[in-house]
């Protein structure tokens, strides 16, 4: 929800919109990491929304798959929660790599760096993203949780375009495609200075691109920051693609007729312990 150009004009975020009854385009997109089998979620969002976004979350969500399963007499206890994590784009990429594209990159590095200071075995080698602007049932995904949870790529496209052609739709991507993205960007974005331009006496650069050439990377597109994910790729094909980043395109989904419905579990996701929820969850 990092570095995204929004045709709103609303007096709060526009994920904050709903698609039922108390559940919101932020909701869905948790409930699809869920219903794909994350084992932790994190929001990339900038510092100033996350404390609005905190309190409709929450702390957790439970996971889908395994809540509701009234023949186990020990349901109760294999219930499990995965857990709900905030960070944003670093300062120092601000303004100058900080595309929606990189917002994914930064939000997987922090995922890898947190987890590779408390253990190596529980770093993840599998990626997934979801996003809140495209509108599907989130629970289609449940199908491919298996081959999600393993080393193969997954992808959900429209028409056969997805990720890769700029749609906002989930996909998965591996240690190796995290690379080469991050790469690639640091290498075609443009800085400061003009490549192989004039230096002083230390070596130092001093010659300045104009200022509507430098830091290109922050103007690159989803298509060309993911451009070097790997080709070979389970597919999930929808028949449609609602881009939900303009009011125009939430009323096309409205009038569709895709239905996106509410959990249907008793109590889905856990607000927050610590300060009190916008919304009541019974």
């Amino acid at each position: 929800m990092s570095s995204i150009p929004l045709q709103y004009n609303l007096p709060y975020h526009p994920c904050l919109l709903p698609v039922n009854d108390n559940y919101l385009m932020i909701h869905r997109a948790i409930m699809e990491c869920a219903w794909a089998g994350c084992e932790t979620i994190w929001i990339v969002a900038d510092p100033d929304i996350q404390p609005m976004f905190k309190k409709v979350i929450g702390d957790y969500v439970y996971d889908p798959v395994n809540y509701h399963r009234p023949m186990d007499p020990d349901r109760f206890a294999k219930r499990s929660m995965i857990p709900i994590y905030f960070t944003s784009i670093d300062i120092k990429n601000r303004n100058k790599r900080d595309s929606y594209g990189w917002s994914i990159i930064e939000g997987a590095y922090m995922a890898y760096r947190v987890s590779n200071q408390l253990s190596k075995w529980v770093v993840p080698s599998m990626y997934y993203v979801a996003f809140p602007w495209s509108l599907y049932p989130p629970e289609i995904v449940r199908q491919y949780r298996k081959p999600i949870s393993t080393h193969k790529r997954f992808r959900i496209t429209s028409q056969g375009e997805g990720i890769k052609q700029g749609k906002m739709l989930g996909f998965t991507f591996n240690e190796e495609d995290f690379i080469n993205c991050r790469a690639w960007v640091r290498k075609e974005g443009t800085g400061r200075y003009v490549p192989g331009g004039k230096k002083n006496e230390e070596g130092i650069p001093r010659e300045l691109l104009p200022p509507e050439e430098r830091w290109s990377g922050r103007h690159f597109q989803l298509e060309d920051v993911f451009c070097q994910l790997g080709e070979d790729a389970t597919t999930l094909d929808l028949p449609y693609y609602f881009d939900s980043t303009s009011f125009d395109g939430y009323r096309q989904w409205a009038e569709s007729g895709v239905k996106i419905d509410k959990p249907v579990v008793e109590r889905w996701i856990e607000p927050s312990k610590y300060k009190k929820s916008l919304l009541k969850f019974d």
